[in-house]
């Protein structure tokens, strides 16, 4: 009886110790998978290994708060468009509303307002105020963006498509287009760092003020209230501005 005994209380013994173990270990973080175009400065880009930039801190705050861990998957832009549509990540960035969008997604946001300029170089006399006014320019443009449906459809100009916003800057420079179109900060983050902020100008007016939205796939519908409840917390604390306007140019 007495070895019965000592028996059972050895095993409450072990599995008093299994609880604690269990209770003291550090709970295994949840990753999600988030997608961004490799090089998207000051936006998204890789710096020392790391990923960094304006939107990828906004979208590491509002996982941070949730308590998700990001695993970020740089790719060119077509495929951060396909990884999202295939449901292959959980987050991807950054979009503008359209009605494929919210046929693929759900949108989060918008955390901030981006404008979509032209540049041209310094000595260009080109001026914009209408669509009219791009009639017969050869206009670099990034293959796989949307810039606004007036300007994505008009044939009054030609679109000289590229791979990057680098590809269409050196071109700019080289006079093989005579604009450029791109989101502001990303240009003026270009100029600057290539050192060429005189050789080239943006236009006054904008093509468009777009905002700007993180994206969840649709069959992730739960992940997507947890984001956007992160996203409406740090909104109305002001966390989102912050990071905004310490990368602003």
């Amino acid at each position: 009886m007495r070895t019965r005994v000592r028996a059972c209380l050895a095993g409450v013994a072990r599995l008093l110790v299994a609880a604690l173990v269990l209770a003291s270990a550090p709970a295994r973080a949840e990753n999600w998978t988030v997608a961004s175009e490799d090089y998207f400065p000051p936006y998204n880009f890789t710096e020392r290994g790391k990923r960094t930039g304006m939107d990828t801190e906004i979208v590491d705050a509002m996982l941070k708060d949730i308590g998700v861990y990001p695993v970020h998957r740089p790719m060119a832009w077509p495929e951060v468009v396909r990884a999202h549509d295939e449901n292959e990540v959980d987050v991807a960035f950054q979009f503008f509303t359209s009605p494929r969008r919210l046929e693929r997604g759900h949108l989060v946001g918008p955390y901030r307002v981006g404008a979509t300029v032209l540049m041209v170089r310094s000595n260009s006399e080109i001026t914009y105020a209408r669509i009219d006014d791009l009639q017969g320019l050869r206009i670099g443009v990034v293959d796989g963006f949307e810039y606004t449906p007036e300007f994505d459809k008009s044939p009054l100009f030609e679109r000289v498509r590229s791979s990057s916003n680098v590809v269409s800057f050196r071109r700019l420079l080289l006079g093989r287009v005579d604009a450029i179109a791109g989101d502001l900060q990303v240009l003026r983050y270009l100029a600057d760092s290539e050192g060429r902020t005189g050789s080239v100008k943006i236009l006054p007016k904008p093509l468009a003020m777009v905002p700007r939205y993180i994206s969840v796939p649709k069959l992730r519908a739960e992940k997507a209230e947890r984001l956007q409840a992160a996203y409406e917390k740090l909104k109305r604390d002001g966390t989102i501005d912050a990071i905004v306007r310490r990368w602003e140019r």
